[in-house]
């Protein structure tokens, strides 16, 4: 009974994220029509958070994934950036079928059913030529006709829009892993996660801190390059109508 209490409570929380997903989806913002450009009618706040992610970054982040990067191996790291990315795969094939995707969601099982073979802690899939087309439910929603929105910067986590934060949250809440594992190890796929990005923050440190610290304007950069990396993603490559002028007026 006790354990019957536990599940119809995380029901029910799943049930409530999803509905404020969907709700939020249903609210995305459509740019006037005489908009062009980037649609960020809130950058005032979004400044002033990015200057709080900023900081945490130089105070907390940046030292703990350079620390991380210190102490944990190069051979353990890839091991771990594996397993993250294996950990996804599930959550990346319902993706696939989501958006009609079949030979995306060929590639996903392939991937899966190949790297499965070393419990997802090597990578053979890459070495066979096989694709991760890291699907997600933002292009989900996309694919769908679901608006952007506006764009907005959300603590620690960095650049968004209201799509992909709807997208995020269906994504967390919806993974496969979580129904499949044991609810004792439901977890570990997050902590693998969070290593994973640690990993990334210290690989990538010279980019990063580039983008960061020496910018003219890091604002105006990093919003450039996730909205830049969103539409390459979203297109299945780049052309001109995709790229934005990270330094036009609004």
């Amino acid at each position: 009974m006790f354990s019957n209490l536990i599940t119809y409570g995380l029901q029910k929380s799943a049930f409530t994220a999803i509905l404020g997903a969907c709700l939020l989806v249903s609210a995305c913002t459509v740019p006037p029509a005489q908009h062009t450009g980037v649609y960020d009618p809130y950058e005032a706040s979004n400044r002033q958070m990015h200057a709080f992610n900023k900081k945490l970054d130089t105070k907390l982040v940046g030292p703990t994934a350079k620390g991380y990067g210190a102490i944990i191996p190069p051979f353990v790291d890839r091991r771990i950036s594996n397993f993250a990315s294996f950990m996804g795969l599930p959550r990346q094939a319902v993706n696939n079928l989501l958006q009609g995707d079949i030979p995306g969601l060929s590639e996903t099982v392939l991937r899966f059913a190949t790297n499965g073979i070393t419990l997802g802690l090597f990578d053979p899939a890459t070495d066979f030529g096989i694709p991760d087309n890291d699907a997600d439910f933002g292009q989900t929603l996309a694919y769908h006709g679901f608006p952007q929105g506006f764009y907005h910067e959300w603590p620690l986590l960095g650049p968004s829009t209201e799509r992909d934060t709807a997208g995020f949250i269906i994504d967390t809440v919806l993974d496969p892993v979580n129904f499949i594992l044991p609810s004792s190890t439901t977890g570990m796929g997050t902590t693998f996660s969070i290593l994973d990005r640690l990993g990334d923050r210290n690989d990538f440190s010279d980019i990063i801190e580039q983008t960061l610290y020496n910018s003219e304007d890091s604002y105006l950069t990093a919003r450039s390059l996730y909205l830049q990396n969103r539409a390459f993603k979203l297109n299945k490559g780049v052309n001109e109508d995709t790229l934005e002028d990270p330094f036009s007026d609004f």
